[in-house]
C-alpha cells in the first residue's frame, strides 16, 4: 500500500481503513465523489497487480 500515489492512498485508508462513504472522502478531500471512485479504482488495480506479482515470485521459489 505505500507504493500508491497519495490520493490513492488516502482513498483507500479513508474507505477501506476507516470506513468513510464517497460523499464524506469527497469533501474531506476536496475532490468530486466521482475523482474518489476513480481513485479507488487505481488504488485497487495497482493492489491487485502488485499482490499477483508477489504471488508469482513467491510462488517460484518452490
Amino acid at each position: 500500500m505505500s507504493s500508491l500515489p497519495p490520493r490513492q492512498f488516502d482513498v483507500i485508508v479513508l474507505r477501506h481503513v476507516l470506513g468513510y462513504d464517497t460523499k464524506k472522502i469527497s469533501w474531506y478531500m476536496g475532490v468530486t465523489p466521482s475523482t474518489v471512485d476513480y481513485h479507488g479504482r487505481k488504488a485497487k488495480d495497482r493492489l491487485q497487480q502488485a499482490v499477483a506479482s508477489y504471488l508469482k515470485k513467491d510462488g517460484d521459489r518452490t
